[in-house]
């Protein structure tokens, strides 16, 4: 007979394990994402510029502005994709809930016991 306390913890590992293996997925797929479009734009880029020059956009600001923003793109997305690597891989034994404030921590446990509470009512009434 396998002892209770064996298989919660059995089920926690393996809750634990999967919920990081869909981390990892939803960091590559992040990165997927990031690859195909940045490359796009940059395979467009000039396209791009072009598109405008020959449609009456010829303006030397607008073309700069433009092309700082095909620049810019994969920059700021780069950071972004950067910290979700970083919280993925290195960072993983850090829950998002350890690095919340506690007021959002109260918050969020009033509000947990608020729903419990009227789930309760609820299946009190219809008895």
């Amino acid at each position: 007979m396998v002892n209770s306390s064996q298989s919660k913890r059995k089920f926690s590992k393996y809750s634990k394990a999967k919920k990081q293996v869909e981390a990892i997925k939803g960091f590559y797929n992040h990165l997927t994402t990031y690859l195909l479009v940045n490359a796009g734009l940059f395979l467009l880029n000039s396209n791009i510029l072009d598109f405008f020059e020959k449609n009456g956009e010829n303006t030397v600001k607008f073309l700069d502005w433009l092309h700082w923003n095909i620049i810019a793109t994969p920059l700021i997305w780069g950071v972004g994709l950067l910290f979700h690597g970083l919280y993925v891989f290195k960072f993983k034994s850090i829950l998002l809930k350890d690095l919340k404030p506690k007021i959002l921590k109260d918050w969020e446990e009033k509000q947990i016991q608020k729903f419990m509470e009227e789930d309760q009512m609820d299946s009190e009434g219809y008895r």
